[in-house]
C-alpha cells in the first residue's frame, strides 16, 4: 500500500509538487482497482479456473418419413462346443420262432389220413411243395393240410425244424374189407421162351402177368438201352398205393424207376415199356420190382439174365 500524505500542503510548498501527487493518487486508485477485478473474484475470493465442459454433440433428428435402413445381423459367436449326442443302441428284435415244415421230393407226395398206406389218400402235395409239420409217429409226419390235419411219408419229404416235434397217436386204422382170393389162370410159355426162374409173385394182390426183356441175354453195349416190358393186375378189392415201379439190377441195385407215386385200382391192369442203360460191361440180373408207400419193396418177376460188353 502507498502512503499517501494528505495533510494541508505546508505553507512555502510548490503547486507542481500538488499536481504530481495529484496525479500519482489517481495512477494508484487506477492500479488497485484492475488489481482488485482481475486477482479477486466475486466477494474478495480468488478467482477459481473456469473448468472446459465438453459439450455433448447433437444426435441428428431422425426423419419419421425416411425408409429404415435393415441393420445386418451378425451371427452369433458360439460360447461352448456343442456336445455330441450319441445314438443309443437298438435292441436286438425278438427271436421268430422257427417252424417245422417238411417239402415234398421231386414225385410229390400223397397225404393221408393217418400214418400209414391202410389210411385214406385226402390230398396230394406238388413236388417241391411245402407244409407245416405238427406232430410225427414213427417215420410219418403229421401236417396242416387244407386247414385240417394230415399225413406224410417221411421217406418222400424232407423235414426241416422237427427236433421238438411232439409223438403223437395216431388216428385209429381204418377196417380194410376182407380181400377175396382171386384165382390166376396158368400162363403158357411160348414154345420157343425160356421157363421163368422163380414163379410170378403177388404183393399186396398186385401181381406181374409177364415181365420180359428184349433180346435177352444179349449182349448189349455199354449204356446200351435194354427195353424191357411189364404186365401187372391188381388182384385185390382195393386201391394199392406205391412210390416206385421198375426194373432193378440185382448186382448194382440200380433202379429204373418206370413209375412213381401212384397206385392201382381194385382188379385194375397195368401194362408198360421202358428201357434200362446199364453204365459198365458185365453180366446182370434184372427183376420187376415194385416198393410201397411204407418203404417195403418186392420183386414181382425174375431174374432175366443178360450180358454187357
Amino acid at each position: 500500500m502507498l502512503d499517501l500524505d494528505l495533510r494541508p500542503e505546508k505553507k512555502g510548498s510548490s503547486p507542481w509538487l500538488m499536481v504530481v501527487g495529484l496525479v500519482l493518487l489517481l495512477f494508484a486508485g487506477a492500479l488497485l482497482a484492475w488489481w482488485g477485478f482481475s486477482g479477486l473474484g466475486e466477494g474478495g475470493a480468488p478467482a477459481q479456473p473456469t473448468a472446459t465442459v465438453p459439450q455433448t454433440p447433437l444426435l441428428p433428428t431422425r426423419d419419421p418419413n425416411a425408409t429404415p435402413v435393415p441393420i445386418a445381423t451378425l451371427p452369433p459367436t458360439p460360447t461352448s462346443t456343442p456336445i455330441a449326442t450319441l445314438t443309443p443302441t437298438p435292441e436286438p428284435p425278438s427271436p421268430t420262432p422257427t417252424v417245422a415244415y417238411v417239402i415234398a421230393g421231386a414225385d410229390g407226395a400223397n397225404v393221408r389220413t393217418g400214418p400209414g398206406t391202410g389210411y385214406p389218400r385226402i390230398g396230394y402235395i406238388n413236388p417241391g411243395g411245402q407244409a407245416t409239420v405238427i406232430g410225427r409217429y414213427g417215420n410219418w409226419w403229421e401236417i396242416v393240410y387244407q386247414g385240417g390235419e394230415g399225413w406224410v411219408f417221411g421217406d418222400i419229404v424232407t423235414a426241416y425244424n422237427v427236433e421238438g416235434i411232439p409223438e403223437v397217436v395216431p388216428p385209429p386204422a381204418p377196417t380194410a374189407a376182407p380181400v377175396q382170393p382171386t384165382a390166376v389162370p396158368p400162363t403158357a410159355a411160348p414154345p420157343t421162351a425160356a421157363p421163368p426162374t422163380t414163379a410170378p409173385v403177388s404183393a399186396r394182390g398186385i401181381m406181374a402177368n409177364s415181365y420180359t426183356v428184349e433180346r435177352a441175354p444179349g449182349p448189349y453195349a455199354v449204356n446200351a438201352d435194354i427195353w424191357f416190358n411189364m404186365d401187372i393186375s391188381n388182384t385185390s378189392n382195393s386201391t394199392v398205393e406205391y412210390i416206385a415201379l421198375g426194373t432193378v439190377v440185382e448186382q448194382t441195385n440200380q433202379f429204373q424207376k418206370s413209375w412213381t407215386y401212384s397206385s392201382f385200382t381194385p382188379g385194375q391192369r397195368f401194362t408198360w415199356r421202358d428201357h434200362i442203360n446199364i453204365p459198365a460191361a458185365g453180366s446182370y440180373n434184372l427183376w420187376l420190382t415194385i416198393c410201397f408207400m411204407d418203404g417195403q419193396c418186392a420183386r414181382l418177376a425174375g431174374p432175366v439174365a443178360i450180358t454187357v460188353q
